[in-house]
């Protein structure tokens, strides 16, 4: 069986990773591809073959670079080892355009896609948010242990396996930071009284190889070492076991199917030629736009608003009672170090969660000007101590998400044209659900020893979460074009599988990209034993 993947982000190493276990199949790979500047990669690459107090300042300052401050949204934008390459154009942003305060940077065109800058967050999805799916949980479970097993995984049994198992051989976490240490230590402490608020507080789940971190403080902006995980590792390694063929510099512009037989017609970046590729399967995994922009332009959908939902994203700063005893992000990891979760029900369904973060050199863009002159800098080191940085997210279904539009490239062989807007739609629980999050987090904040700073508390733009699909959510009885079957397939197609964020019902507020790997290998290995039957 010949088998077409289009992207390399972490749905398609989900496929990737479920194909490779068949001999027989042969897996194909057509990509943007951009990569990090050869400057930059050299640098990374010299500090990867050193321990960190032998690396060149030069390279140190060249790929330690923090985030940068944005022009449009209070998060600042990511660096990867002091390149924006994760969100630069390749071709895949050609004519996708906003409204507003919109974020029009969702597409990635990298290689391994945002898993190159992602958070490394990393944790099942609660069994009731299942319930508006077509599948359960249970039906899901072979498929993220079989991503557990394969990826690198830091963790540890704690009151989070109450709704999210482990379900994976997991490094311990390095050493956590003294703020986040503290934290834990008052929970333990006071579990019962934080618990009664409606609060839980765990450790992080990362896709990082703790046990070989050497806490050097680059989490945030490249591990040299290579130890928090990407899709490229995954990619990396089926093409050196010549598992996958991959080939990079292609945009893909139209999909269809012939007789069975599917299609994609593809765009040559740098020379501008097109072509037409077939395959027995071809599974679309370009991210939730991107897989939107290209599905929805093959089926015509033009000038009416798809929606997605999205899990609305908000920073929420805490202040410590006590500060660090120094500011400093050397040696320690500054990935996630604890999670806040607060469950609105019982089963598990209307949960909240808060990824708390240590000090790292871009929360300086956070304080107020006023003290980042030469004569407060004193103050301004006084307050850092004392920061803890969260970013929390609610679940779609509290969430206003966003709309997507598309229009008929003015050429053949063009890009169909995006725009993306606020959504029109009056379901929108967002700032009543944050109060009572923030009501919540008050009462435990003498327990816990931290404070949400709730001026500072705010909502991120439209799609600054990163975490929005559903523009074809998977249905037993999907409808001609507006929804997708168990195994991502949109009518008319047999053969066309979409296998990101695109085809989920819900977007939880818990982790994100675990599910979407382990709903595409499903998928794969649905496939695959679908056509051995058949």
């Amino acid at each position: 069986m010949d088998i077409l993947i289009i992207g390399s982000g972490p749905s398609a190493a989900g496929v990737a990773m479920a194909l490779s276990q068949h001999p027989d199949v042969t897996i194909r790979v057509l990509d943007v591809g951009g990569r990090l500047e050869e400057r930059n990669n050299e640098a990374r690459q010299r500090m990867s073959a050193s321990e960190p107090e032998q690396w060149l300042g030069t390279d140190l300052d060249l790929v330690g670079k923090v985030a940068r401050p944005s022009k449009q949204h209070r998060l600042p934008e990511k660096l990867n080892f002091g390149s924006s390459f994760p969100f630069d154009d390749f071709g895949q942003l050609s004519d996708v355009h906003g409204e507003g305060t919109v974020n029009t940077q969702v597409i990635s065109g990298a290689y391994g896609g945002f898993s190159n800058t992602w958070g490394a967050q990393t944790m099942v999805n609660s069994s009731a948010s299942f319930d508006d799916w077509p599948f359960s949980r249970a039906e899901l479970e072979p498929d993220y242990r079989a991503i557990l097993s394969t990826i690198p995984y830091s963790g540890e049994e704690d009151d989070l396996a109450e709704y999210f198992p482990l379900w994976g051989p997991a490094d311990p976490l390095p050493p956590l930071a003294e703020n986040a240490t503290r934290v834990l230590d008052r929970y333990a402490r006071h579990r019962l009284r934080v618990r009664r608020h409606g609060v839980i507080v765990g450790k992080s789940r990362l896709a990082l190889r703790g046990s070989s971190c050497v806490s050097c403080g680059l989490c945030l902006t490249g591990c040299p070492y290579s130890l928090v995980y990407s899709a490229s590792q995954t990619f990396d390694r089926l093409i050196a076991e010549q598992r996958v063929a991959y080939t990079s510099g292609y945009v893909a512009l139209a999909l269809g199917e012939s007789s069975g037989r599917p299609h994609v017609d593809v765009r040559h970046v740098a020379s501008g030629r097109t072509e037409t590729v077939h395959a027995d399967k071809i599974f679309v995994a370009c991210g939730s736009i991107g897989t939107t922009r290209l599905v929805g332009g093959s089926l015509e959908m033009w000038s009416e608003p798809i929606h997605l939902q999205e899990s609305v994203q908000f920073l929420m700063p805490f202040a410590s009672l006590r500060g660090t005893k120094k500011l400093s992000q050397d040696d320690s990891f500054t990935l996630n170090q604890f999670n806040i979760v607060l469950p609105f029900d019982e089963a598990g369904r209307d949960l909240v969660q808060i990824h708390a973060y240590p000090y790292n050199k871009a929360m300086e863009d956070a304080v107020p000007g006023l003290l980042r002159s030469a004569m407060l800098r004193g103050l301004k080191d006084i307050a850092l101590k004392h920061l803890t940085v969260g970013l929390g997210y609610l679940p779609s279904w509290w969430s206003a998400g966003f709309d997507v539009t598309l229009q008929k490239p003015p050429a053949p062989n063009e890009p169909v044209q995006v725009l993306i807007s606020p959504s029109t739609s009056a379901h929108d629980e967002s700032s009543t659900r944050l109060r009572a999050v923030n009501a919540r987090l008050l009462r435990a904040a003498p327990h816990l020893g931290v404070v949400p700073i709730l001026p500072m508390v705010a909502f991120s733009a439209p799609g600054k979460s990163y975490h929005f699909g559903g523009s074809f959510p998977h249905s037993r009885s999907p409808q001609s074009g507006r929804a997708s079957d168990v195994l991502g397939r949109v009518h008319p197609w047999q053969n066309v599988h979409l296998v990101d964020a695109s085809v989920f019902p819900t977007v939880t507020a818990t982790t994100f990209t675990l599910t979407i790997m382990a709903n595409a290998h499903r998928i794969a290995r649905q496939v695959v034993e679908e056509s051995r039957r058949g």
